[in-house]
Parts: C-alpha cells; structure tokens; sequence
C-alpha cells in the first residue's frame, strides 16, 4: 500500500472520491475524521507528504515540481473515476497542479475543487520568508501563526523532529508561483477565513484557472478548515449534492 495517501474508510460503492490535502506542516490528522462525518456515498482520501505519519522516515520535499513527479504516479488510479479536490492553504496550490497534471494528462478533471485559505497559484503564499531562519527564530514565526499546538511547539526534542518537514513545506509554499495559463475544466470554491488576512483580489485569481467560481466565507483565521471544520464538511456536501452526488444518508451535523 501507498505511504503517499490514506483512506480512512473505504467505501467500495462510493460515488465520488474526495482527495484532500493538508496544509504546510500538515499531515492525515487535519481531515482524519471528516471520514466519520462524510456521507457513505464519498470516499475520502488524504495525500501523506513525506516526512509525516506513515511516510515519516522519507525525505522532507522542498521542490513543487519534484513533489508533483512523485506523488502523481502514486495517487493517478484515483484520477480515473469522478474525483473532487480539496486543498487548504498550501495543500490548494499541490492540489491545483495535480489537476493541472492530469488534465494535461488525457484524464478527467476534477468534478468540483475546493480552494480553502489560499490565494490564486500566481500568488506568493507568503509575504514573508522564515523556511531558511535560524532555530529559535524559525519556532517563533510558527508560534505566531498560531497553526501548530502550543504543546508540540513547546516540546523541543519533537520541534527538532519535525523540523525538516516543516521547513521544506515552507519552501515550497514560499517558492511556487504558477505562470502558466492553463485552465482545469471545472468549477472552484474559494473558501476563507473572515479574520484571515488574505486579501480578496489574491481570492478572486483563482477566477483565471477554472470555468466559474463562488466564494464561501467562514468565521475564524487561516485555520477555520480546523475551528469551523463542521461547517466546511458541510458546505462540501453541500457543494456535491449539488452537482449531483446526493446520498441516502445525510451528514452528521458538528457543532
């Protein structure tokens, strides 16, 4: 079995596959239990970056181009049946050039994308660069972003363990900015923090890469896909019912 994903519950009889990926420093943990709440109708998978969870032992990827050349092969088979994608953050832009790749491919596109707490792939991710700082200056911008559990932020032998994942995830989202003008065969979904400082023209650039898109706002920061997470699963299911992937069971209502 791929260390490159994991299905939580699968779902022989699904009618679509939801393909997530987490943000930078993220890992299964961020969507683990939308599997619980989901629909049996969906099958949910979780792109696993190396360097984290059952990958751990991998080499970190600090390269856009060369992250996409190892993980499309592992993830492709998922590409052959009605699929969605969902990325946060920089889990949004890896996602984008998935769907790039396999509609350059010969393959479908994705049925719907969801683009949350991210700007347009032509963006920058970050106005500030910290993937190169020294240690302790490195934690402190983490600490800032308010992303990463206080308790392992504190536990420095586990900081020091993690430490190369999260640097290279930082590079490449400080790194990639996509120049092309491609563009995926589908609708987008722009979700976004109300507290979060993205401001809403980097939003509306994603515009420029897909048929259509809609913006969904939710309360919180950047990480509202963790504090609102009952709302969000709710709008995907929303979102999919939509387009015609209704299932029998409804989901389960997170307060």
């Amino acid at each position: 079995m791929s260390q490159w994903y994991v299905t939580p519950k699968q779902r022989l009889n699904a009618d679509v596959k939801l393909i997530c990926f987490p943000y930078a420093g993220g890992g299964v943990a961020v969507y683990h239990s939308w599997a619980d709440i989901l629909p049996d109708n969906i099958e949910l998978s979780i792109v696993q970056l190396p360097g984290r969870g059952s990958h751990f032992a991998a080499t970190p990827i600090d390269n856009m181009e060369k992250l996409i050349t190892l993980l499309y092969p592992e993830i492709e088979h998922m590409l052959t049946m009605d699929y969605v994608i969902f990325g946060h953050s920089l889990g949004s832009r890896v996602g984008f050039e998935v769907a790039r790749k396999a509609v350059n491919s010969g393959l479908q596109a994705p049925r719907h994308f969801f683009a949350s707490g991210s700007g347009a792939p032509d963006i920058g991710c970050f106005e500030k660069s910290i993937h190169s700082l020294p240690q302790l200056e490195f934690f402190a911008e983490l600490r800032q972003m308010n992303g990463t559990p206080a308790e392992v932020l504190d536990n420095v032998e586990l900081m020091k363990m993690v430490e190369p994942t999260l640097r290279a995830d930082f590079q490449i989202a400080e790194q990639y900015q996509y120049k092309g003008k491609d563009i995926i065969p589908c609708d987008v979904s722009i979700l976004y923090g109300v507290e979060d400082s993205i401001e809403t023209n980097s939003l509306l650039n994603w515009s420029y890469y897909f048929e259509s898109c809609s913006l969904k706002p939710f309360s919180g920061d950047h990480f509202f896909v963790e504090s609102e997470r009952g709302a969000v699963i709710e709008h995907v299911c929303d979102v999919l019912d939509w387009i015609g992937y209704q299932g029998d069971q409804e989901v389960k209502r997170v307060s």
